[in-house]
């Protein structure tokens, strides 16, 4: 018998990046339901489906506060599903075994859907889907496939690897929540505490080894750089990493990056960055893509303005 154990995730900026995945995937469905396509939604990190958030008692009598209030709202699993049009077909991916077995009761919910739940690596799963799906039209189906695809991981668990398999699909849009928070922690201002673990996680979600001369300013991007005595400090900060993520996205993403929403931990610190890309290079499709989502994203950073 499997123990459920409550999901408890996310941040006061949560709502925020939940609420721009559910507008777009409801601008998506309605722009594509008199097309000629079948439209997919794949989880990456799907969770147990719903979100649970533990807010603080209200005071009561003088110094008295009551107990906290566990308060269950929708994940992206369950905002998926309920999207009207519906999707075609939902992918939801999770690696934690109690988290796989709340899902498994959620879809139960919906008898009539075409939900497929894995219990796996995420860069595993989702790199075989997007190299084994004929996009451009399956004979089975009869018409190509289009969708969304939401990486929301819980640290640096995504890599380059899976980045590039979902822009090479050309038929994916990508909302990335990457890890800003991941990034400045494993790339520390002191260079001697960079150590051979650190600059492989950031190569691996990165893609890329020049991260270490341009915030670094080092001349060479070698792996034992930081063996050295006397390197200069980080000198890139956090609006400079998150610039140097969005060039590295472009180098895949050939549709289009838009600039992204900055969220916060509770106590202000940045916490990671909403980005969104299109794979696919049609014109027409890229323009719509984008069109949809820049207002999503500008709405986004106009309620960030006025919260601070």
């Amino acid at each position: 018998m499997t123990t459920m154990v409550t999901h408890v995730f996310g941040g006061p900026d949560t709502p925020k990046k939940l609420r721009c995945l559910q507008e777009y995937l409801r601008a998506f469905a309605i722009a594509l339901r008199d097309q000629e396509f079948a439209c997919i939604y794949i989880d990456a990190f799907a969770g147990s489906g719903t979100r649970t958030e533990v807010r603080p008692g209200l005071p009561l009598f003088g110094s008295e506060m009551a107990e906290p209030e566990e308060v269950t709202t929708q994940g992206s699993a369950r905002i998926a599903i309920e999207v009207d049009p519906p999707m075609h077909s939902i992918v939801l991916i999770e690696r934690d075994n109690s988290r796989f077995a709340q899902l498994g009761e959620l879809i139960s919910e919906y008898p009539n859907r075409k939900i497929i739940v894995r219990n796996g690596d995420a860069n595993d799963l989702v790199q075989r889907l997007c190299k084994r799906t004929n996009w451009r039209g399956a004979e089975t189906v009869g018409r190509g496939i289009r969708g969304v695809v939401f990486l929301d991981p819980y640290g640096m668990e995504v890599s380059w690897e899976t980045v590039k398999a979902i822009a090479a699909t050309e038929a994916l849009d990508c909302w990335y929540f990457f890890p800003l928070s991941g990034l400045y922690r494993n790339a520390p201002h002191d260079p001697a505490k960079l150590d051979p673990s650190k600059q492989a996680s950031l190569d691996r979600v990165l893609g890329a080894t020049d991260w270490r001369e341009r915030w670094y300013g080092h001349e060479s991007a070698r792996q034992d750089l930081f063996e050295t005595k006397g390197q200069a400090v980080r000198r890139a900060d956090v609006n400079a990493i998150e610039s140097y993520v969005k060039e590295r996205l472009r180098t895949v993403f050939k549709g289009a990056v838009l600039e992204p929403v900055r969220l916060h931990h509770k106590g202000g610190a940045p916490l990671a960055s909403l980005f969104f890309a299109v794979s696919n290079t049609s014109p027409a499709a890229v323009a719509l893509a984008t069109k949809m989502a820049s207002h999503i994203l500008k709405s986004g950073r106009s309620s960030q303005s006025r919260s601070r």
